[in-house]
């Protein structure tokens, strides 16, 4: 089972998150505070790391913009932002970081299932020798 970091704001978010993960054999850890996030982040260096942005309005949302900055400068992992659904500015801020993938609006849990399903896909080839690639074609 691989694992991957979370960052999310609720535990309804959290709970779908994580099942998304788990029925793609992902063994997820789900933060809902940025600080033990961060810490997690560095202290851990797992191969897959998502950050679900809040609302616009929120309070929030600058602090967890600026820890997915924190994940993708990092560099030792996939990084996936969860966006807010119609923001072009927020894709463009994203994909500008160099993040893996940007899931704009709720995916549902088939399509957070999906993205797991191609995240473990991605890191399998990224594993793979050079022989072991063309035999994999």
């Amino acid at each position: 089972m691989l694992h991957c970091l979370m960052l999310t704001w609720c535990d309804e978010r959290s709970d779908l998150l994580r099942a998304a993960a788990e029925n793609e054999s992902w063994h997820p850890t789900v933060n809902l505070e940025i600080q033990e996030f961060l810490r997690n982040l560095f202290r851990l260096r797992l191969p897959l790391t998502l950050i679900d942005l809040p609302a616009l309005d929120s309070g929030a949302y600058p602090k967890v913009q600026q820890a997915a900055s924190h994940a993708s400068e990092i560099g030792n992992s996939q990084v996936i932002v969860c966006g807010n659904e119609g923001q072009c500015q927020e894709e463009l801020w994203a994909r500008s970081l160099g993040v893996w993938a940007y899931l704009p609006g709720d995916g549902g849990l088939a399509g957070l299932e999906y993205l797991f399903s191609d995240a473990r896909q991605a890191l399998a080839k990224s594993a793979m020798t050079y022989v072991e690639l063309k035999a994999y074609h």
